[in-house]
Order: structure tokens, then C-alpha cells, then sequence
């Protein structure tokens, strides 16, 4: 049967600092045809990402920019929106799980809510008026720490600074330019208005085991929860101190943990038997995955904005104060949506959303005028 492909053209954006791209219902698109069983969830997204950009920007023209939220939206042309109520499914389950990137930071250089419900508006925009099921989030530098996660090892903490890739394999893009943190924000419209800075955990005083730095985090997915929009909250590849932490501190008990089984070593069939032990007495449910700790990297974006000459094609005109320039356009989340149909046991939809978007940062170029040393003594 032919597939359907949308036009969707609107006006060309001039000041894009956030893009968000759709990626086509996975179980149906030309990279799922295409993929190697056993392939990496990060190089799918790579492959199904690059396959919309190239449908959406080469083949044909489906994006849409909105001026007041500032954001570029690139659509799979064969994906449309809420084609769970178009197709007329009505037995259907949805999963969600959002990856907070290395970059998904407020001013404090801590996990930001404005970008979980960037995340959650983004997968509504796509699903339409859906309750979710299970709503799972997954940090980075926790992901990093477990065994398979960027080796388990201290070089995590390098790879996590350049989203995934070395460190000094990146130019030095400077700082990020000081803006206003989370405060004031209430409304995923004010979410999507906002400009909070990025950054990275640089700081190695923090102890692995301090959850504190993802309770607000945490504690907005359990107002999703009580809000009636998901049944059940989730994170991934904590450990049973970590765990143990979250629900003390935040006096919330997630519903799902996440344990990552390692790909690399078949022989390696051993969770934690600490924390399943914990997670039974408390009544939490385990379940296994294979996705990677930074599921999309820095380096990964900017080929992929390279090949499709997003930057050319949606120039900004923002002007930066002097001594900062315009930083890259940097990979923030991923939220990865499932759809299936209970009755039938059948996945019917599954697809990513990437959102990245850029910042004004200190420019490692600027020339500071010294300060003149005048004759009679001391600096003029």
C-alpha cells in the first residue's frame, strides 16, 4: 500500500533557536526496513532522524515555525499527528521515555523541568489528547555510572561534558551567557518561552549518590502523575543507594525502575540483586533495557545539521552582546513514544522527538582592552 506524504509548509523562520524534529512511526518507515537486528537505540535515532530531515527538507517541505515560542518544528510528512484518534484506536497503551541530555541543565548546572515539559508538550503535539501509561525519565550522568554505561568508568564524566563524545575532540564553545533560571515558569507555554542556559556537571565533589540535584525534576513527573496525564512515573539505571535517596528526599516512590542490560557482554545476565530485593519490598516494579546514556551526542547533531545545512537554511539574526557570540545549535532531550494495541498485542506507533536549540555564550575569541597604567602611578 502507497504511503501518504503531507505537505506541510509554513513561513520560513529568521530567529530559530530551538528546532524540534519528529521522527516517522518507526514501525513502518524505510530505517525500521533497514535496521540491523541488535543496532544501537542511538544509532536508530541517528538513522531515523537523518531519514525525516532528508523527507522533510531534500524530498519535499514539512516544517512549520512558530514566532512567539521562537521554535522550528520539522515533521515526518508520513507521520501525521494524532493518528491514534484518526485511525480510530481505542484500546491503546503509551509509553514514554524522556532522555535528559547532558546539556538539559538550568543555570545551577542541575536537570531542568522547562525541558520534561518541552518534551511532554512535544509528545502531545504528536499523539494528540493521550494519557500516557508509563512515563519513564533517564539522566545522563546516572546512565553513565551503571556497568555498560560509557564504561562505567571516570571517563564517563569526560564524554558527558561533549554530550557523549571526547571532550577534546569539541572546540571549547565557551560559556553560556547567565540567563533567568526556572522561576516564573508555571505553563509549558512559559516553558517554551524560556532561555535558561546550558551547561554540564563539571564538579566532581558531588557525591554519586545524591539524588538531590533531580528532585525538581522528579517531583514534577509526580505532578504529571497526580494530574491524571500519566498512571505510572519511572526512572532508569539508579542504583539501590540512589533509589533509596530519591524516595527519602522526595517522599516519592517511582513506579518503574529501569536496569540497563549490557549488549556488549551476553555472559552478563546479572542485575542488581540489592536493589530488585528493595524494589519488591517497596513495591516497585524492574524492568530491563538496552538504551545507551547519551542516546544522541553533540557530535551526532551537529553531522546531521551539517548534511541537511539546517543553519543555512534557517539562518538566526540575533545579534550577540559584545565578547559572546551565537553557540551551536546542542541536543537537549529525547523522548521516545510507543504506542500498542492491547487487544491485539501489536506495536502500532513508535517514534523519537530530538529537540535541540542554542544559547549566547562567552566567545573564547573577544579581545579585553587592557588597562592603561598612567605616568604618575596606578591604572587610569
Amino acid at each position: 500500500m502507497t504511503r501518504r506524504r503531507q505537505e506541510i509548509t509554513e513561513k520560513v523562520p529568521t530567529t530559530p533557536r530551538k528546532v524540534v524534529v519528529y521522527t516517522d512511526n518507526l514501525m513502518t518507515s524505510n530505517s525500521a526496513r533497514n535496521t540491523v537486528t541488535g543496532e544501537s537505540s542511538s544509532k536508530e535515532l541517528a538513522n531515523s532522524l537523518a531519514e525525516t530531515l532528508n523527507t522533510a527538507l531534500v524530498i519535499s517541505t514539512s516544517f512549520r515555525f512558530d514566532p512567539e515560542l521562537n521554535t522550528l518544528e520539522i515533521l515526518d510528512p508520513y507521520n501525521p499527528r494524532n493518528n491514534i484518534q484518526v485511525k480510530g484506536i481505542t484500546d491503546y497503551k503509551v509509553s514514554v521515555k524522556v532522555f535528559m541530555l547532558p546539556t538539559a541543565v538550568d543555570v545551577k548546572n542541575r536537570p531542568s523541568t522547562v525541558y520534561v515539559k518541552q518534551a511532554m508538550a512535544s509528545v502531545h503535539r504528536q499523539l494528540g489528547a493521550v494519557k500516557i501509561d508509563e512515563l519513564v525519565v533517564s539522566f545522563a550522568e546516572i546512565s553513565a555510572q551503571t556497568p555498560g554505561g560509557l564504561n562505567g568508568s571516570s571517563n564517563g564524566a569526560s564524554l558527558l561534558r561533549s554530550g557523549g563524545a571526547r571532550a577534546d575532540s569539541l572546540p571549547d564553545h565557551g560559556r553560556p551567557l547567565d540567563s533567568p533560571g526556572e522561576a516564573g515558569i508555571s505553563t509549558i507555554e512559559d516553558a517554551n518561552n524560556d532561555t535558561s542556559t546550558t551547561g554540564s556537571r563539571t564538579s566532581n565533589d558531588d557525591s554519586e549518590n545524591d539524588m538531590s540535584r533531580y528532585l525538581k525534576v522528579w517531583r514534577l513527573l509526580n505532578r504529571i502523575k497526580r494530574s491524571g496525564d500519566a498512571c505510572k512515573i519511572g526512572i532508569s539505571d539508579v542504583t539501590k543507594s540512589q533509589l533509596e535517596q530519591l524516595c527519602q528526599q522526595s517522599e516519592v516512590k517511582p513506579d518503574i525502575v529501569q536496569i540497563r542490560l549490557n549488549l556488549n557482554d551476553p555472559s552478563d545476565q546479572s542485575l542488581d540483586d540489592e536493589l530488585r530485593a528493595y524494589a519488591k519490598e517497596q513495591g516497585i516494579s524492574v524492568s530491563a533495557h538496552a538504551d545507551e546514556p547519551v542516546i544522541l551526542s553533540d557530535r551526532t547533531f551537529q553531522m546531521l545539521a551539517s548534511d541537511f545545512k539546517i543553519n543555512e537554511r534557517f539562518p538566526t539574526t540575533e545579534v550577540a552582546p559584545q565578547g559572546y557570540k551565537m553557540d551551536f545549535m546542542r541536543p537537549r532531550w529525547v523522548a521516545n513514544y510507543t504506542v500498542m494495541q492491547t487487544k491485539r498485542g501489536l506495536v502500532a506507533n513508535r517514534g523519537y522527538i530530538a529537540m535541540a536549540s542554542s544559547d549566547c555564550v562567552l566567545d573564547p575569541n573577544r579581545i579585553s582592552p587592557r588597562p592603561k597604567y598612567s605616568m604618575f602611578g596606578g591604572f587610569m
